[in-house]
């Protein structure tokens, strides 16, 4: 019954046509967190500018972030090209087939490896994300939190139940399309599900309390301090920018030197903030930023820069800036081509 109706009503995506490894790979890397319609503008201007896992190893670094600006959660870029580059140098360029092997790439998941491997390569295993959470959650009731073992457990149990031997893929791919066009959040289509009949959470009527999550913690107010450099070279004016940690937060990613405090008011500014403040939420984080003029500091002198940063035109729109940073970047600009 589910996957006669996935193949009436499966929307028409373009790594569904023809699936083949890589292209399945990037569409599920960028479709985490990032919508659809979104999603797919992103996926073919990467398949333009790097149409194998070749070409994706062997670009640099700077140019994958630019190209995935405005996608967000940039981690995911760059575990993308470190995985193309693990493939490359230690794999001869063979993408895995099995999903345990996609699995010992970097940044590649449970669920990731599962996609590929039973879409590309008919592996009978099952892909549990968001949606198909949600769906058997309802399906069978599960009281259970989601997002704790026992819950987690439930759900697993169900998915490896309930996979097609014959067709996984599909099958995978079914439970995922229903939960994302019917089985949603809120308002789901019931009349229009073709498991409503045994929906157990439908005839209890508790499918707006499914799935059941655990309380999460309130987030931690922090406050960001940007360091903002500035000078004249020739006819540009220029700000500096660092490359940051790897680990942490916006990790690898190039910003103003930034300090991180527990605290609701920036701490040694000495009166040289130039804007804020501008609010930025994440999962565990509530972030206020400030930007403090920096003229004291001891970045660049005869020509020699810390290995880390690097003098770049204020004009320069190629870099991908953490979010927080773009909400002020407009403000930002104007103030610094004034000074």
């Amino acid at each position: 019954m589910l996957l006669t109706w996935y193949h009436i009503h499966a929307r028409p995506l373009p790594w569904r046509d023809a699936p083949e490894p890589y292209a399945t790979w990037l569409s599920e890397v960028i479709l985490q967190q990032t919508q659809v319609a979104t999603g797919t503008a992103y996926w073919h201007r990467f398949l333009d500018h790097y149409p194998t896992v070749e070409d994706l190893a062997s670009a640099p670094i700077e140019s994958i972030m630019g190209l995935w600006k405005g996608l967000g959660y940039y981690s995911r870029a760059r575990n993308l090209h470190a995985a193309a580059r693990a493939v490359v140098h230690n794999h001869q360029g063979e993408l895995p087939i099995l999903a345990k092997d996609w699995q010992r790439l970097p940044g590649v998941g449970a669920y990731t490896a599962a996609a590929i491997a039973s879409i590309c390569h008919g592996e009978p295993v099952p892909v549990v994300d968001g949606n198909v959470q949600r769906v058997l959650a309802r399906v069978f009731d599960i009281l259970d939190p989601v997002d704790r073992k026992a819950g987690r457990d439930a759900i697993r149990s169900w998915s490896e139940a309930l996979i097609s031997r014959e067709d996984p893929g599909s099958s995978n791919q079914a439970w995922m399309e229903l939960g994302a066009t019917v089985c949603k959040p809120k308002n789901p289509q019931c009349g229009k599900c073709p498991v409503q009949v045994g929906c157990l959470a439908r005839k209890r009527d508790t499918w707006s309390a499914r799935p059941v999550k655990q309380a999460q913690k309130p987030p931690v107010a922090m406050t960001v301090l940007f360091r903002v450099s500035l000078r004249q070279r020739k006819n540009t004016r220029e700000w500096w920018i660092e490359r940051r940690p790897e680990r942490g937060i916006w990790g690898g990613m190039e910003c103003f030197p930034a300090t991180m405090e527990e605290e609701s008011a920036p701490t040694g500014c000495d009166g040289k903030a130039i804007l804020g403040p501008f609010e930025h939420a994440l999962t565990h984080r509530k972030l206020t930023g400030w930007f403090v003029l920096d003229s004291g500091a001891q970045i660049a002198h005869d020509g020699q820069e810390k290995p880390n940063g690097e003098w770049v035109p204020v004009e320069d729109d190629s870099r991908a800036w953490p979010r927080m940073v773009e909400k002020a970047l407009s403000e930002l600009r104007t103030w610094a081509v004034k000074n």
